[in-house]
């Protein structure tokens, strides 16, 4: 299988959607997924509702209406990179810092999805460059014009090129397309008869098999027939039944057994101590006596 091209993830900054329209951004959800950072989201909230320029708030109030069924999605995912530091001692502008959350939003979503090629999009050069030089293997940044022209003609630029040949390189496409053909090989073993299920085949020619497999399924249907059985294959066995036995019933049994068998041992040892105890009590003389005086009572 040929190796696959990483997924495209865009993350978008305010200074792309204020020079943009709704259907250039349509454009957009064809070249990769879309993702707008937090603080982009709420900075054009902001200018959908205070906006001194008329442009500015017309491009807001179409943003908030493509959202909502756009299919991108907003994350609030934020890295923290030597490189993306603010200077101190200096005064960011208010666009400048929001830029700067964005390329850390870029970050950290190109160190969540390391299978991806994290593209960032904005019109400022200096925080494209520090993009450059965090030098991620999954990371690189483009300006609006290049994103344009690229949902336009299809053509990738030359940075994501670079950065997909580049993920070959590294091995990254490689695990992907290995994983792809790891399920694709699993799946067609599963459709494979186990060994067990398998039916040795010695090489007999062509008529003599076809022949004595016409014999085979002719007398096959023959009996089927008359015993009105339902032939399954030609290896159907007859299944054994087994009746499964409730747990308790080999202890109640040797029990039962047991009660018997006490019951034998005390009736042989009362009829043993009983005997004993009457002719101990009972003179045998005495008992002899007593007989035939009641035998002559009973004759006169």
């Amino acid at each position: 299988m040929a190796a696959s091209v990483a997924p495209i993830l865009l993350v978008i900054d305010v200074s792309t959607l204020s020079s943009t329209s709704t259907r250039e951004w349509l454009s957009f959800s064809r070249v990769g997924a879309c993702y707008i950072p937090q603080i982009v989201y709420e900075e054009m909230r902001f200018l959908y509702d205070r906006s001194p320029d008329p442009d500015l708030e017309r491009v807001a109030r179409d943003f908030n209406r493509f959202y909502s069924t756009s299919g991108w999605q907003i994350t609030d995912a934020i890295g923290h990179h030597m490189i993306l530091k603010s200077a101190t001692g200096y005064a960011l502008t208010k666009r400048l810092r929001v830029s700067l959350s964005v390329a850390r939003c870029a970050y950290a979503l190109s160190q969540k999805n390391p299978r991806s090629l994290v593209v960032m999009v904005a019109s400022d050069r200096s925080i494209l460059q520090r993009v450059y030089d965090i030098q991620a293997p999954n990371l690189t940044g483009i300006q609006s014009t290049a994103l344009l022209q690229w949902s336009r003609s299809g053509q990738r630029p030359v940075a994501i090129t670079q950065k997909l040949q580049e993920m070959k390189a590294d091995g990254l496409l490689e695990s992907m397309s290995t994983n792809l053909t790891s399920v694709h090989r699993q799946s067609s073993v599963r459709s494979v008869p186990s060994a067990s299920n398998r039916v040795a085949v010695t090489s007999v020619p062509r008529n003599s098999a076809a022949r004595s497999y016409s014999l085979n399924h002719s007398s096959s249907a023959r009996k089927s027939s008359n015993t009105g059985r339902k032939v399954t294959g030609y290896h159907s066995r007859p299944k054994k039944v087994f009746v499964d036995l409730p747990p308790w019933f080999p202890q109640f049994f040797s029990m039962f057994l047991s009660l018997i068998a006490l019951a034998c041992a005390g009736g042989v040892i009362w009829i043993i101590f009983f005997t004993n105890m009457l002719d101990r009590f009972v003179p045998a003389e005495e008992a002899l006596g007593q007989r035939s005086a009641h035998i002559q009572v009973k004759r006169q």
